[in-house]
């Protein structure tokens, strides 16, 4: 019998806190970051490497205010099970695939985290470890991957119970979820991914089912490819390669023991091939991944054999376990790229997830033998029809029911705004009910029915953005009236327009809001664009310093202020203004290593470690950011260098490793 139900699920939780209400005026570098591919790459799959990439996360705002203090906390769980898997999904936690339980073996089949601890891995900061995470739209871990996905009991054709879980992604402007569901008496777990784009335009897409599987040092990833994309990341810089499988580079990388570094591996699966993918342990244990033909991409991630990636697997969980290593599946070849979705179009594809046990010495044995064992494993789970029984998944018909968790109320708001201007519905397929609209919608829903957007109080942090062009028009037309201007609805215009890269557009808005009402949010704006986009200093430090001095409690501003001191090198302006900053802002992590850095330049190295030591705590360090490391090496090289008379960076740096170990710091990736 295959039931689905609600239940609790708690687990130690750290805070993931309240958004930061300043908008994204190129603070998030990972967006910006160049992408190139070396000669090795064939031209014809380069076609979309470097397509579609966005300049802003509006209209999302950050989710950096967690901490490392973690609660018991009860999440709500959507669960599937029959007599062979238990399926945990959490719709707080952008409907995560949790857990995969194997009742047959009484195994995990995933990386099952026993904690919730985010750190700072995705486009909006906020991402954790384990559990199957599905990416859409963008490049990176997704927009609602800490977020809240509508969640909705379903019946399939043949009576089976599922779940659909949904929401409305603001920057493609497509609305996107997946159907999950577990037969009667299978040992497969069936998941039914869809983005629809109803818009008279095309959009670009993307999609990549992140899976964890728990590390061990004899596993081994299988996938039926001879050539892998390699990826070398560095500093906001991509380089495609390409490699012969498994053996790439002279490492046989089936094996993640034998990648020394954090490296992405992106399997190059003819399009007529059948799409798959497994993970074994030494013992010829472990899962599969199968999906419809049209999932090109198979991805290996491992955080590599080193210091730098045990810390990181560490920091994003209790220390309890060994990690994992991901093996994923999307809609593209690799990550560097967007694919298109043509006007009233939709993609939809069907992947099956489950357990695989076969004779280890075939496994471990040559790559072919071992992809002939995994396709014969999936071949018999499917009774020797993979390709139709998928297919007809695909296509199977599913009647909707109760709502158990709501998501956002911005897809009801587009789907209102769309019913006012005569265009396509939002989707066919999900319900976005005007019932879900909420405070932040609000504002909105005064412009589009009573022709005005109303002000606030300039004092109020804002929040709940809009940059689609026909919200733009919508307002442009709105405070052609004198009696519609306001600091609030220029402000609004002022954000709109820098997100279509208006950036004198941006600033006359920003100005115009300013003379009607002075408000902190307009000159950190202000300050943004003049030191993100014109790296004009002085301007932009005048504008933040006016900022502060009407909020002096906001954290962002100040960690705002900070960046700008550091880009711009004034380093001493922020040793003096730190002091006055209020204390419980002041002591956070990531101010107190900026402030070590600008002790460091200024040659105040013994101040400088009573901030940077083995007792500074960074919540939200960045992946690839390798901020800590530079600044740990530039000041304990210059204590050496004083000490000892050596120069040589290069000889520096091998004695600051010998003497001054990062231990527990050390977040090198590569």
């Amino acid at each position: 019998m295959s039931v689905c139900y609600t239940a609790p699920y708690t687990i130690p939780a750290a805070t993931l806190g309240p958004e930061n209400p300043l908008p994204d005026i190129k603070n998030v570098s990972y967006i910006h970051a160049r992408i190139e591919a070396t000669r090795a790459v064939p031209d014809h799959l380069t076609t979309y490497i470097d397509k579609g990439m966005v300049d802003t996360l509006l209209p999302y705002t950050q989710q950096d205010n967690y901490d490392r203090n973690r609660t018991m906390r009860s999440f709500k769980a959507v669960i599937l099970e029959n007599g062979h898997l238990k399926a945990t999904f959490i719709p707080e936690l952008g409907g995560r695939l949790w857990s995969l339980w194997d009742k047959d073996s009484g195994r995990e089949l995933l990386y099952c985290n026993p904690v919730f601890q985010p750190g700072n891995l995705a486009l909006r900061n906020a991402w954790f470890s384990g559990g199957v995470e599905f990416n859409v739209s963008i490049k990176g871990h997704h927009p609602m991957t800490c977020s809240d996905m509508f969640a909705q009991h379903i019946t399939m054709a043949d009576g089976t119970p599922g779940i659909r879980m949904y929401e409305y992604e603001r920057i493609r402007g497509t609305a996107y979820g997946f159907d999950a569901w577990l037969p009667e008496d299978s040992r497969l777990l069936f998941i039914r991914p869809r983005i629809e784009n109803t818009a008279n335009h095309p959009v670009w897409t993307y999609w990549w089912s992140n899976i964890p599987v728990a590390y061990t040092d004899g596993m081994r990833i299988i996938a039926p490819a001879d050539k892998t994309f390699v990826n070398y990341a560095g500093d906001n810089h991509y380089y495609l390669d390409f490699a012969d499988v498994p053996v790439a580079n002279g490492v046989d990388i089936s094996y993640p023991k034998n990648v020394k570094i954090a490296q992405d591996f992106f399997f190059y699966i003819p399009d007529e091939d059948p799409k798959w993918i497994a993970a074994v342990d030494e013992n010829g244990i472990g899962m599969l991944q199968c999906s419809t033909r049209n999932l090109l991409g198979r991805k290996l991630f491992v955080w590599g054999d080193s210091h730098g990636g045990d810390n990181w697997k560490n920091f994003l969980s209790d220390g309890s376990n060994d990690g994992y290593v991901e093996i994923q599946a999307g809609l593209a070849r690799t990550q560097l790229e967007h694919i298109p979705l043509e006007a009233g179009s939709v993609y939809t594809w069907v992947e099956a997830y489950g357990a695989l046990e076969e004779d280890a010495g075939k496994l471990h044995g040559d790559w072919q033998t071992a992809r002939e064992t995994v396709v014969n494993a999936i071949d018999k789970a499917f009774d020797h029809r993979t390709d139709p029984v998928l297919l007809s998944m695909q296509e199977l018909n599913a009647s909707p029911g109760a709502t158990i968790h709501t998501g956002s109320g911005w897809g009801g708001l587009e789907q209102l705004r769309r019913s006012a201007d005569g265009e396509a519905p939002l989707s066919a397929w999900y319900d976005f009910p005007e019932s879900t609209l909420t405070g932040c919608q609000m504002p909105w829903l005064k412009l589009l029915r009573d022709g005005r957007l109303d002000s606030a109080d300039p004092m109020a942090a804002p929040g709940g953005y809009l940059v689609d062009r026909q919200w733009q028009e919508r307002l442009e037309r709105a405070m052609e009236k004198p009696e519609n201007q306001s600091w609030f609805g220029l402000m609004h215009l002022g954000l709109m327009r820098y997100a279509h890269r208006d950036l004198a557009g941006a600033v006359s808005a920003f100005k115009a809001s300013l003379a009607l009402a002075p408000s902190p949010w307009v000159l950190r704006n202000l300050a943004m664009i003049f030191g993100n986009e014109y790296e004009d200093y002085e301007k932009a430090l005048e504008y933040m310093g006016r900022s502060l001095e009407m909020e002096r409690s906001n954290r962002w501003l100040w960690l705002d202020l900070a960046v700008l001191c550091l880009k711009s090198e004034r380093f001493q302006y922020w040793i003096d203004i730190y002091p006055a900053i209020p204390e419980k802002i002041r002591t956070e992590g990531r101010l107190k290593l900026y402030t070590a850095i600008a002790l460091t330049r200024l040659d105040r190295l013994e101040e400088a470690c009573t901030y940077l030591n083995h007792k500074l705590l960074v919540p939200d360090i960045k992946e690839d950011e390798n901020l800590i490391t530079q600044a740990w090496f530039s000041l304990y090289g210059a204590i050496l260098s004083r000490k000892t008379g050596v120069t040589d960076p290069s000889e520096l740096h091998r004695m600051v490793e010998e003497a001054y170990p990062l231990g527990e710091l050390d977040f090198r990736m590569h």
